[in-house]
């Protein structure tokens, strides 16, 4: 059994020396780690290939070009030849069992094409940030959720709840998931693929420290602000009822860009995928809902209604 890792940097001179020895320390050794260096103007590739002299496992391509994030990991992927393919994040740090203890979920689920996981926060510093998680920070409720759990539902009106650095992918995904859409990030592109073929699962355990610094590339953005949006996440996740006609009017309007977006969706022509079964499926809720509404806020839902059909707003 092969296992790769497809590693993206720039400009990762600060955590890169870090990140490569927290992946050669498992417990279960890598076979290759496929790093795709975006343009570095600093000194990473440097470090890179003083840790090749020692570690061989590393193989460095130097981009021509700035690919950016997206189509740089599309390129790393493309380049990684293991069975297993483990995503990396040039600043992050992994904890010595995360290959292991990705494989045993592969192992428990034979249908698995990804497995992500929890991960912890920390500093520049390495030191953990609170007692915060990074499914914390994408308002992953997973312990409240019903199970199975719904990746389909949660990822088009929750948004994406899995974070790259934390994903590990089969070889067989990179059958249909390339190229990758330019509407979307690597990881809410492969997500969406394995969502839609009832074939992602995870680990509950931090199998990782991803680190929180002014300087990367793609990172938390809602740190500041979970408190305030907690309560409208678990409202669009079905764990709290909504109470005010605000709040039913906000789930309405994820439901109807659930429809938008399984629409937009369609164009890439995916075999695996019953649009019709889900736009249906969806269409239903957004009328049970509707009633609901109507019934609950009669006076509002008209007004609103009128105003939105004068817009030209929300109309499926």
């Amino acid at each position: 059994m092969k296992l790769s890792v497809a590693l993206c940097t720039y400009n990762g001179i600060k955590f890169i020396e870090q990140q490569i020895n927290s992946i050669l320390n498992q417990t279960i050794k890598v076979d290759e780690i496929i790093v795709c260096d975006d343009k570095s103007t600093d000194a990473t590739v440097s470090i890179l290939k003083e840790l090749q002299v020692a570690n061989p496992c590393i193989v460095i391509i130097e981009n021509e070009i700035n690919l950016r994030s997206t189509k740089n990991f599309e390129k790393a992927i493309q380049l990684c030849s293991g069975e297993y393919i483990f995503l990396a994040d040039q600043d992050d740090l992994w904890n010595t069992e995360k290959v292991a203890k990705t494989l045993a979920i592969f192992k428990e689920n034979p249908t698995a094409e990804g497995v992500f996981s929890n991960a912890d926060l920390i500093d520049d510093n390495g030191i953990i940030l609170s007692n915060k998680t990074i499914w914390n920070s994408v308002f992953f409720f997973e312990k409240e959720m019903p199970k199975p759990i719904e990746f389909v539902d949660i990822i088009f009106k929750n948004g994406n709840i899995v974070t790259g650095a934390t994903l590990c992918i089969k070889k067989e995904v990179k059958s249909f998931i390339f190229p990758f859409s330019e509407d979307n990030l690597h990881d809410e592109w492969i997500v969406s693929l394995l969502a839609f073929r009832n074939t992602l699962y995870y680990s509950t355990e931090n199998l990782i420290s991803y680190r929180i610094h002014e300087n990367q590339q793609v990172g938390m953005k809602n740190l500041d602000k979970m408190e305030e949006i907690t309560r409208r996440k678990r409202v669009i996740l079905g764990l709290d009822t909504p109470k005010s006609f605000q709040e039913y009017r906000f789930l309405l309007k994820k439901i109807f860009l659930k429809q938008k977006e399984l629409v937009n969706f369609q164009k890439y022509n995916f075999a695996f995928i019953d649009f019709q079964k889900l736009q249906s499926e969806n269409l239903l809720e957004w009328k049970l809902f509707t009633e609901k509404t109507k019934k609950a806020f009669p006076i509002q839902y008209k007004i609103t209604s009128l105003i939105d059909t004068l817009l030209g707003k929300r109309t499926l």
